[in-house]
Parts: C-alpha cells; structure tokens; sequence
C-alpha cells in the first residue's frame, strides 16, 4: 500500500516548528527531581505544583497532575475575585493547557488523527487563560510585575490558539493570534526584562515563521529572514535558566536538525552561522544536555525512556550516514510507544509505529553491502533500492508533515541517499 510504504516516520518532526509555541512556559526547573513518591499538592506552592507537572511531563506522567489542576482551578474559581487568585486562576488554566498540549504530542496527534475530547479541554483552557489575561489588563492600577505577568500569559494563550487554529487549517485565524501573541510577549518582556520565557516564545514565532516562510513569514515579518534571531532568543532563555529551559533545549534540537537540510543554507561556510557543521553542532550539544539534565537518571522506575529524544538522535544518525545507530534509535522509539500503549493505555496515533517501522526498513536498506563476487545479494538489494527509488520518482513521499516545505525536504534527503547507494551497488 503506497501508505505503509511513503511514511518512513511521521511525526520524526511533527510540527517542529511549531510545536514549541504550544509548549511555550510549559516547564519548570532545570533538574529533574524524584516525585514518584505519593503525590501531596497542600504542602506545595502553586509555582512548585505547576513546575513539577510539567517537568513530569517529560516522562509521560499526566493523569495525577490533571486531578491536581482540576481541583485547584474550581478552587480558585469559587474565591474571591481578588488579583492575587485571578493571576493564579489565569496561570493554572495556561499550565493546564500546556499539559493537554503536550499529551496532544505524545499521543502523535495530527492534522488527520486526534482526539476530540483533548482537542476540546486544550482550547477550553487555553481560551479561558485569554479570557482570564485580558480581564486582568482591563483592570485598573495594575503594578508593573502584574502587566508583565498578564502579557507573559495572553502571549502563550494566544500562541496556543494560533497553533489549534493552524492545525484546523484557519489561516488567517492563526495569522491573527501569532500576530497578537508576539505583540503581547515583546510587551512582557519591555515591562519586566526577567520574563525571560518570553525569550522562548518569541524565539519560536521568529525562527518559525522565517523557516516556513511564505504568506504568512510575508504578513508578520515582512519576508525577512529572522531564523538566527528567533535561536538566539531562545538560546537566551536557556542561558538565563528559564523555567522554560527542558522545552527550549529540545526545541532548539529539533531545529538544528533542521537547518542540516535547509536548502538555503547549502552556500554557507563551514563553521558560520546557520551552515551545516555548526547546526550539526549545535544540535547534538542541546540533545545531550537534554539527555544529562532529565533522562539519565530519570526519577521514576517505570520510565522507558522519551520518544522524542529518541526520534530526534535517530534522525541526526540518519544525516550523519550511521544507520546502524539510527535503527537503535527507531527501535528505541518503537519500544517507548509499545510500552505507553500496552502499559499505559495512551491511544497513540497508530501511523506512528507503522511509520518509525518503515524508518527501520530505511535503515536496513542503507546497510545493505553484499560482496561484489555476490552477483544474486546484489541483484536482489538493487531491486529493493530501486523499488523505492521509483516510488519516490514516481512522485510518492517517505515522510509524512504537515508542512510541504519540510516534507519536500526531507524527501529529497531519503532520495537522495538512496540515489546513492544505488549508485554505490552499480544498480
């Protein structure tokens, strides 16, 4: 089936580009610390609470956290209406938010495979975090820290939205949101510079828009070409230690993978900005700080490791040309998803298990070497090199997302590695 055959790995970096401005703020702390204990939110601070969960969820631990949110959120919502309990209400809904939006990207959801019920609790509180931000700003004789916090939140909110809308193919809905979330981030951070996760979200609306280009990079940015300062922003959220610090490690991976493919960059010198070696780099120094600062030691013992890691290492073995460590990695990724689905009841998108096994099939066919005296191994590796070569040609794709740009890309880069080994092999 041209399905099963076209989706090397769906998701290998599903919404890259966007799936940061979902996470915006949605972590805390830069260690990891062992909470597998029974949970006792009474005894911890909304900030320690919030942290924690989503910390947590690193290692695929939701359910104990949205019980905790839930709880605090009608709390909050049967207080008085004092502005201490309003910015509190306004952070849990965002956090909450954030929480579904991440569970969202564990389950592999797509444009064609999600959810509902998820879908629908992610912009129930996301939009109640926007509601909740604006009526804070129309509140007279705010403090300066009070502003900051409401644009901080309004921001991410809107960022979320933009991201649902984008998903649901409302262009110009998620135009408009990206446009009011970048105002209301640049905003947070002109009131109180230390808002330093506002470094993350506008990191990710600069490098995002810049990388996809088109009408929309047209509409915001004016065409221009902001990638390097989007990095730098975020790359300033890590430095700073911001709370945000395990997402803007990862997303600044994911797009460093990025930019070894981006056609743009392939006139650029060695070791400059933005060319291929020192986005190789830059990407394997943020997977490993990922890797040393939250899973080495992970702080629960029924944790198989993370997917996305996983995903992110296989892909940069694949541009490395080592598919030995590649498949390891797939293979990683297989086991992760196997165990969240059997042991854990995740409904994860079953396309992506098809796919990450076709991401195998990939690897091993690149790891074909019969012996030249082996006329019969070679005739029979060149015909399964050439069967996909002319899938491919024949205008099939082997990567599944949702950007054209991207998935063209990458699409050239599989072909391109089979071109060559078809070559290698006198096909």
């Amino acid at each position: 089936m041209r399905k099963s055959r076209s989706s090397i790995f769906i998701c290998i970096v599903k919404r890259s580009l966007v799936v940061g401005l979902l996470l915006i703020l949605c972590a805390g702390g830069s260690t990891a610390q062992n909470f597998s204990e029974p949970l006792n939110p009474e005894s911890m601070s909304a900030n320690e609470i919030i942290q924690q969960a989503l910390t947590d969820a690193l290692y695929y631990e939701f359910d104990k956290w949205f019980a905790v949110f839930e709880k605090a959120i009608r709390r909050l919502e049967d207080s008085p209406k004092s502005m201490e309990n309003r910015i509190e209400l306004m952070k849990y809904n965002f956090y909450y938010s954030g929480l579904l939006g991440e569970l969202c990207h564990t389950l592999a959801f797509t444009s064609s495979y999600k959810i509902e019920d998820i879908a629908d609790r992610f912009i129930q509180y996301s939009s109640r975090a926007k509601e909740l931000a604006k009526e804070i700003l129309n509140t007279p004789d705010l403090t300066i820290s009070q502003q900051a916090q409401a644009n901080l939140y309004l921001g991410g909110a809107e960022g979320y939205i933009g991201i649902f809308e984008y998903g649901e193919g409302h262009l110009l809905k998620a135009l408009v949101n990206g446009f009011q979330a970048d105002t209301h981030l640049e905003k947070a951070l002109e009131l109180d510079p230390h808002q330093i996760d506002a470094h993350f979200g506008l990191g990710i609306y600069r490098y995002g828009n810049s990388r996809l280009g088109g009408f929309g990079n047209f509409i915001m940015q004016g065409g221009r070409d902001l990638r390097q300062v989007g990095l730098d922003h975020i790359e300033r959220a890590i430095r700073d230690e911001a709370p945000s610090k395990p997402l803007a490690l990862k997303t600044l991976a994911w797009f460093y993978i990025s930019e070894q493919f981006n056609p743009k960059n392939s006139d650029i010198p060695a070791g400059k900005s933005l060319s291929a070696s020192l986005s190789r780099s830059k990407a394997l120094e943020f997977m490993e700080a990922l890797e040393a600062d939250y899973f080495r030691n992970p702080p629960y013992p029924n944790f198989t490791g993370n997917k996305e890691l996983a995903m992110m290492q296989a892909l940069q073995y694949v541009l490395d040309g080592d598919y030995l460590s590649a498949k390891t990695k797939f293979e990683k990724v297989l086991a992760v998803a196997h165990d969240l689905k059997k042991n854990r009841g995740f409904a994860i998108n079953p396309q992506l298990t098809d796919s990450v096994k076709a991401g195998i099939q990939f690897c091993d066919l690149m790891l074909l070497r019969p012996e030249k005296n082996d006329d019969t191994g070679r005739r029979s590796a060149c015909l399964k090199v050439n069967d996909q070569l002319k899938f491919l040609k024949s205008g099939g794709a082997m990567v599944e997302y949702d950007s054209k740009k991207i998935r063209s890309e990458l699409h050239g880069i599989f072909a391109g590695k089979l071109d060559g080994l078809s070559r290698d092999m006198n096909c």
